[in-house]
């Protein structure tokens, strides 16, 4: 489908491809010529790509992107779609691969030539076999609803039903006619059509049945026209071995329509922008031609008008560059023609200018130090295979400090296995070199997590140095190294764990010099979700000693991204805070050494998410520490829920906890996955 998606007024292209044959979009030089969008622009697409529309969905005056595809609906059916895929190898740092994945995807136009895909967040990342999408505006309340025409003939996508029918043809030899004949084997696939109504803040609800839009059939083409001339567009689909549907809107809502007449021999106007304001909000549609999937629309836009009194103003923009510009009242039909188009101010703002971009506050430097991190190759997915994201290339630990004792803050960063732990002194005047001696030239046997610095008293700086044995799953090797600069030497002062070393955070417990080190479990090998155990040891007469008090808090306590210790109450002592994946901001509070969760009581066990990180700061300028914590976000495939046994020998089953209790804290429950004899905790 053509549609001008950076504002520069020539139509770009986006081409959807079935199956194997990745998604296209072609840029317009304005010239007669495209050039293929920039690999880093769109970071995944839709795997069978059926169809695609656009809209303004955010009122920034960019189009967003919504491909659909073909993922079910119906949770258990999605698992008959699971096809025996095999693991792609992605060599490590190839950062400008775009995988396509098998749902509908909704791509954020950020106006700058890059895109957000948004699909979890907004809702709209499955609506079954689906064919055709259209942007429209139902309910002609200024936001642009989606409707979705559904169905297949034959369900092919059955693993089940397929598996039987290749056992078939494994034991007996199969004419053309008669393997033709087996796939009468799949049941007809005819689910309900879908309709998404926009709430305004680029998230939808799924309103199908609520709106009469839930017909049954292998519905395919849809086309939009007003066929009972009341001023908004009624949709037409065809459906296959079955009579056509027509739907007339019946929305009362006031409404303005508009119809081009353009010059020859665009006399529809194709490819023109319209925009309407004085409504409910600012809205704006392009008029197109095609596109939809066997399918045309009438040429006519139909914009909200808000109320019956409002005073609209329609501006086109006309692809010949001209613009017209008319006032309007709501529930009319206005015709404009182009012969009577002006031409365009373009000195200001608008299309044909870039997006006005905020002043960045960082520079990138990255070239001061030409650092490329070491990293082997692992497949997450092999051991398990249903793991919501990869654990083996969560990147490298950084930190500064002072190696030298000069002043000035040196940069060390960590390495993957099979690298070095490298180290840059920085020479006062912005410029950095990398240290060659001991002990940073040490090769690594395991992947480096975090990293923090710490001078004791009258000492020499030691960093330590996060272990993690995600990949091997041994627990005979150090959790923690230390490299001592002094002797110029990597010790291994803390025992293993079964746990995979996470974050590390290091303080004075007390003021008087009694460091303290936490090694945050950041999960089991091969175990995830399973809620690991962290740890805190204590630096007594030269040696790091285990805290069993403290620690044993830190028993099971999930899956630890974040950690930091601050004083958040003002009492002189460091608190810790942690962020846990499938948990909540915890934080214990410091009583004179020893440990106390106050999460519950600070209003934070409620805050549960896919939390990546924590620090603190005084963002208020009140004296008192904030919690700055980085979260996954929504637009993600996964949402927290609740597990339920219904009874002995019958089946796990998963429903949407409201609440937001935590997965974790049912499985810190003992009951473990192998117990209970379920296969997966990944909610697919």
């Amino acid at each position: 489908m053509f549609r001008d998606l950076n504002g520069d007024g020539a139509p770009d292209i986006y081409v959807c491809n079935d199956l194997d044959s990745v998604d296209r979009i072609w840029v317009n030089s304005g010239t007669g010529r495209f050039q293929a969008l920039r690999r880093l622009a769109l970071r995944k697409t839709s795997w069978f790509s059926m169809g695609v529309d656009f809209a303004d969905l955010n009122r920034d005056g960019y189009d967003e992107i919504f491909v659909a595809d073909m993922l079910s609906r119906d949770h258990p059916k999605r698992h008959t779609q699971e096809n025996d895929h095999k693991s792609v190898f992605l060599p490590v740092g190839r950062i400008d691969n775009r995988p396509y994945y098998p749902r509908n995807t909704l791509f954020l136009n950020s106006g700058d030539g890059d895109y957000s895909e948004i699909a979890y967040y907004s809702g709209l990342s499955a609506s079954d076999w689906s064919w055709c999408p259209v942007f429209l505006d139902v309910d002609l309340d200024g936001y642009e609803d989606l409707l979705i025409s559904t169905g297949f003939e034959r369900d092919v996508q059955d693993i089940d039903i397929a598996n039987e029918l290749e056992k078939v043809r494994r034991e007996k030899k199969l004419s053309d006619l008669e393997a033709l004949k087996q796939r009468r084997v799949f049941p007809r696939l005819d689910p309900p059509n879908v309709a998404f109504r926009n709430k305004g803040d680029l998230t939808f609800e799924e309103v199908g049945q609520a709106w009469g839009f839930n017909l049954r059939g292998v519905s395919q083409g849809m086309a939009l026209a007003d066929l009972d001339n009341d001023g908004d567009l009624d949709v037409v689909i065809n459906n296959l071995n079955g009579p056509a549907a027509i739907l007339r809107n019946d929305s009362p809502a006031p409404r303005v329509a508009v119809r081009l007449k353009g010059k020859a021999p665009n006399t529809r106007g194709t490819g023109a922008k319209i925009k309407v304001t004085g409504g409910p909000v600012p809205q704006s549609q392009e008029m197109i031609c095609g596109g939809r999937y066997l399918s045309c629309d009438d040429a006519m836009r139909v914009f909200a008008a808000g109320t019956t009194t409002n005073d609209l103003t329609i501006e086109v923009i006309w692809r010949s560059g001209t613009r017209s510009l008319v006032q309007a009242r709501p529930n009319h039909v206005y015709e404009i023609d182009e012969s009577h188009a002006q031409p365009r101010d373009t000195s200001g703002p608008g299309i044909g200018k870039p997006k006005v971009q905020p002043a960045t506050l960082f520079q990138d430097v990255s070239q001061l130090i030409s650092h490329v991190h070491h990293e082997n190759s692992f497949d997450d997915f092999e051991r398990q295979p249903l793991l919501p994201k990869r654990l083996s290339q969560l990147g490298p630990g950084v930190a500064w400090c002072d190696l030298d004792g000069d002043g000035y803050d040196d940069l060390v960063v960590g390495s993957g296995n099979g690298g070095q732990l490298a180290a840059f002194h920085n020479d006062r005047h912005g410029g950095f070199s990398r240290i060659a001696d001991s002990p940073f030239t040490s090769p690594l046997t395991r992947d480096q997590t975090a990293l923090v610095a710490w001078t004791p008293a009258l000492g020499a700086t030691s960093i330590l140095v996060g272990s993690s044995n995600f990949e091997d799953g041994l627990t005979n090797e150090a959790s923690v190294r230390i490299y001592d600069l002094k002797r110029k030497s990597v010790d291994d002062a803390f025992p293993g764990q079964l746990s995979s070393t996470g974050p590390l955070a290091l303080a004075d417990f007390d003021g008087s010099g009694n460091w303290v080190l936490f090694i945050g479990g950041r999960t089991i090998p091969g175990r995830y979700p399973e809620a690991a155990s962290s740890k805190l040891f204590r630096h007594r007469a030269g040696q790091w000693q285990l805290d069993d008090k403290n620690s044993g808090l830190f028993e099971r306590i999930g899956m630890v991204s974040g950690a930091v210790f601050s004083d958040l109450n003002g009492d002189g002592y460091p608190d810790l805070v942690l962020a846990c994946e499938w948990g909540p901001i915890r934080v214990f509070l410091n009583v004179r050494g020893e440990l106390r969760e106050a999460t519950a009581e600070l209003g934070l066990a409620s805050y549960v998410g896919w939390w990546n990180g924590v620090t603190t700061a005084d963002l208020d300028g009140d004296g008192r520490l904030d919690i700055v914590a980085s979260n996954w976000g929504s637009s993600k495939p996964t949402s927290m829920s609740r597990w339920e046994r219904s009874s002995p020998g019958r089946p796990w089953t998963v429903s949407q906890n409201p609440s937001h209790s935590c997965v974790s804290a049912f499985i810190a429950s003992g009951i473990t996955a192998r117990q209970a004899s379920l296969k997966s905790w990944v909610k697919r």
